[in-house]
């Protein structure tokens, strides 16, 4: 009889173990799907420099001579800021964004798009080094991704989500405790209420 309990007591703990494994495993497919789900979302929605459109794309050279590449950085948070060496908000700003980076580089990726066409390499260069930049400087030489996305105040700053879709903007200089809040929630977006 004390046998047959035991038998009884195991079955129970297995067929209860077994029902737990099974909902965790329809959850995970739930998840997947919608993981999916979004990225095809993400795919059919057109560029445009706008909250909740897709982050116009470009491929610029940087400072340190590679190509940058906005389309080949999803999967990852981006942050454009667009500056000049010659602006003064950009210059109060500057600190901010090597903080953010230093707390925060692991899981974002900062991209500062120097506006060259009304700039210079060199300063731009210099700019980037007096205030220790690590992130990717890159140079809009031309002046058509500034105009892609519609700058007129600088700095302007762009905030994406790893889907490549634009969730903030700000024209003009971000204030430190501004930044961050901001990068948060790129980082830790809230959940969409059922």
């Amino acid at each position: 009889m004390k046998n047959w309990r035991n038998w009884l007591i195991l079955i129970a703990v297995a067929l209860l173990t077994g029902l737990v494994l099974l909902q965790q495993l329809n959850g995970n497919r739930k998840g997947a799907s919608a993981n999916s789900a979004a990225l095809i979302e993400a795919a059919n929605i057109p560029e445009k420099p706008q909250i909740g459109f897709t982050a116009p794309s470009f491929s610029l050279t940087g400072t340190d001579g590679k190509i940058y590449d906005l389309k080949k950085l999803r999967g990852k948070p981006v942050i454009l800021n667009f500056w000049a060496s010659w602006c003064g908000p950009c210059k109060d700003e500057a600190p901010s964004f090597v903080k953010l980076d230093k707390q925060y580089g692991d899981r974002l990726q900062i991209i500062a798009v120097n506006l060259t066409a009304t700039d210079s390499v060199q300063s731009a260069r210099e700019f980037a080094q007096n205030y220790g930049f690590k992130f990717p400087v890159v140079f809009d030489t031309d002046g058509q991704v500034g105009a892609k996305y519609e700058i007129r105040p600088i700095p302007s700053t762009m905030f994406i989500d790893s889907d490549g879709i634009i969730t903030d903007g700000v024209l003009g200089a971000l204030a430190w405790d501004d930044l961050k809040s901001r990068s948060l929630a790129l980082l830790e977006p809230a959940e969409p209420e059922n």
